[in-house]
C-alpha cells in the first residue's frame, strides 16, 4: 500500500465513514481514526520506518496521540513485517476507548503472526475489560507462555505453574497482572498474589500492580494488608486515581468515613464523595448513616445533586420494606441497589 492510499484511507473514516466501520484499501484496513489537520501538519515525511517509529514514540510520550498514531502506520506502511508499530495502533485506540478499532489491528497482527506477544497480550486485555473471561485467560496464558520461551523455558503454561514461572524487566506486567485479575475473580487469592508478585519483580514501582493486590487482600477479607498495598501505590504515584477509589472503598467499609471522604476527594468533589460513602454505608444497611451522607451531598450541590437525591428515596424505600416485614436489625446489608453504585477498580 502506498502513500497516497494510506492517507486516502485516513482520509475516508475521517469524513464520514465512522458510522460506516472501518473499509479495506488496497489491502489493509483503514484503522487511524484520529485528527484530520494531522494529515496535513505532516511535513518532510521519513522514508525509514526506525525514524517513523522514534518519532511515534516521542509523539505518543509526549502526548500527540494523532501525530504518534500516523507515525505507527506510516513504520507499517514501510515495513509491513513491522508488526510492533500495528501493535501500537490498537493500543493507542484502546487507550482512546476505540474497542472495535484495537481489536482489528490486534487482529490484523495475530492473522500474520498468531505468536506475537504484544497483540496477544493485547487481545487478552480486551477480553478481559469486555469480561470475556475464558477468551482473556487463553490468550493472556498464551502471551505468558511467549514470555517463558523467550527466557529459554518451554512454553507450555497453565493457571496453576505460577510459582514456576520467570519473569525479567522486558516481560509484560500487564498481562501478569491481568492473570492475577483473573484468579480473583474466581475467588483463588492465592493464585492472585502469585501472580501479583511477578508483576511487581518486573515492574517494582507500579501504582496498577499494587492497586490490583490491594483490592485483592480486600477481597479475601484481608483489610490491614489492603490498606498497605494501597498507601504504598498511593506513594508510587499520588495522581493514580483507581487507587484512591479503592482505598476510599475500603475506608468506608472499615467505618472510617471521613477518611474515605477524604480519599474519594481526591478524584471527585466533596459532594460526590459524600454520595459514595452514603452508597457504601446503604449497601451494608447502615441507613441512618446512609441518609447522613445523602443529605451532606444534597446541602453541598443541591441544584446538581440528582443522585443524592434518588440515593436517599432508596433510603426510605429499604426503610418502608423492613417496616412491611416487621423490621431487620439494625446493619443488615440490603441487597445492591440500581443506581449510582461505587464500583471498585481492578482491572489493568
Amino acid at each position: 500500500m502506498n502513500r497516497t492510499s494510506l492517507l486516502l484511507a485516513a482520509l475516508a473514516v475521517l469524513s464520514g465513514c465512522q458510522n460506516m466501520g472501518p473499509e479495506k484499501v488496497s489491502g489493509i484496513q483503514s484503522v487511524y481514526r484520529g485528527d484530520n489537520s494531522v494529515l496535513y501538519q505532516v511535513q518532510n515525511q521519513v522514508d525509514s520506518p526506525d525514524v517513523a517509529m522514534r518519532m511515534a514514540a516521542r509523539s505518543y510520550q509526549a502526548g500527540d496521540l494523532d501525530q504518534a498514531l500516523f507515525q505507527y502506520l506510516r513504520a507499517f506502511e514501510l515495513d509491513p513485517s513491522r508488526y510492533e508499530a500495528l501493535v501500537w495502533v490498537g493500543r493507542i485506540h484502546r487507550e482512546r476507548g476505540n474497542g472495535q478499532l484495537a481489536e482489528m489491528a490486534f487482529a490484523d497482527v495475530l492473522e500474520k503472526d498468531p505468536n506475537n506477544a504484544g497483540a496477544l497480550a493485547e487481545t487478552g486485555l480486551l477480553h478481559l475489560s469486555a469480561r470475556h473471561h475464558e477468551e482473556a485467560q487463553e490468550l493472556l496464558l498464551r502471551a505468558v507462555a511467549q514470555d517463558q520461551e523467550r527466557q529459554g523455558g518451554n512454553g507450555k503454561v497453565g493457571i496453576s505453574d505460577v510459582a514456576k514461572l520467570k519473569v525479567d524487566n522486558k516481560s509484560p506486567v500487564r498481562v501478569y497482572n491481568g492473570l492475577g485479575v483473573l484468579a480473583d475473580l474466581r475467588e483463588d487469592f492465592a493464585v492472585a498474589e502469585g501472580f501479583y508478585r511477578l508483576a511487581m519483580r518486573i515492574e517494582p514501582r507500579s501504582p496498577m500492580v499494587q492497586n490490583s493486590l490491594g483490592y485483592s487482600y480486600y477481597l479475601a477479607g484481608h483489610w490491614d494488608q489492603a490498606e498497605r498495598a494501597y498507601k504504598q501505590g498511593i506513594s508510587y504515584e499520588p495522581a493514580y486515581h483507581p487507587l484512591w477509589r479503592n482505598y476510599g472503598l475500603l475506608l468506608a467499609r472499615a467505618g472510617r468515613y471521613e477518611e474515605a471522604i477524604s480519599a474519594f476527594e481526591q478524584v471527585e468533589k466533596r459532594a460526590e464523595a459524600s454520595n459514595d460513602v452514603g452508597y457504601i454505608c446503604l449497601v451494608e444497611g447502615k441507613l441512618d448513616e446512609a441518609e447522613q451522607f445523602f443529605r451532606s451531598a444534597i446541602d453541598q450541590s443541591p441544584a446538581h445533586y440528582e443522585t443524592a437525591w434518588d440515593n436517599l428515596n432508596r433510603v426510605q424505600q429499604v426503610r418502608r420494606l423492613r417496616g412491611m416485614s416487621g423490621g431487620t436489625s439494625v446493619g443488615e446489608p440490603v441487597a445492591v441497589i440500581p443506581g449510582a453504585e461505587v464500583r471498585p477498580v481492578a482491572l489493568p
